[in-house]
């Protein structure tokens, strides 16, 4: 009888491996998760960086243009009629080219030889699109506003909008 007590508590139980694996299971699912968040914060953050400063490039644009229109003579907004009191555009700030939205714009482009953005047909689509619209509010004031929108990765529609008054400042 001495030698079967002695068997039996020798080695685990199948109810203690089970405990044992549950426990180890646990231990390494909780960094994992934790880890898989971290990953999907960070994608979330870079897309929202990008369309920030894809925003902030078309405004940079419009102000650009405004001021050299003003410097050249021009009337201050031309050259933004297709943007101008309910119509909306898209800008390509690196060919200096401002299309009608959304019969030729489509998603923002991505070229990887020279790092740039455009919206135009070379390069390769982007989850980003971007659109502007300039309201006028007096002889002398307009507002703009840029929204560069993308469908993330779980289906949800983001989107960053920037709004702006300019004036005519001459």
């Amino acid at each position: 009888m001495a030698m079967k007590k002695k068997l039996n508590s020798a080695g685990f139980t199948l109810l203690e491996t089970i405990v044992a694996i549950s426990i180890l299971t646990i231990a390494v699912a909780g960094p994992m998760t934790l880890a898989s968040r971290s990953i999907g914060s960070v994608s979330e953050s870079k897309n929202g960086m990008i369309s920030f400063y894809l925003a902030q490039e078309s405004m940079e644009y419009i102000r650009n243009k405004r001021d050299n229109n003003v410097f050249s003579g021009l009337d201050w907004l031309d050259g933004f009629g297709l943007c101008i009191n309910g119509k909306q555009c898209c800008i390509d700030a690196v060919n200096d080219n401002i299309k009608r939205y959304p019969n030729t714009c489509g998603f923002v482009k991505y070229d990887e030889t020279g790092g740039n953005y455009y919206n135009h047909s070379t390069g390769d689509d982007t989850i980003f699109t971007r659109i502007a619209e300039i309201t006028k509010i007096g002889v002398n004031e307009a507002e703009i506003e840029v929204s560069v929108s993308w469908i993330n990765k779980f289906g949800a529609n983001k989107s960053v909008v920037l709004v702006e008054h300019i004036f005519d400042w001459k």
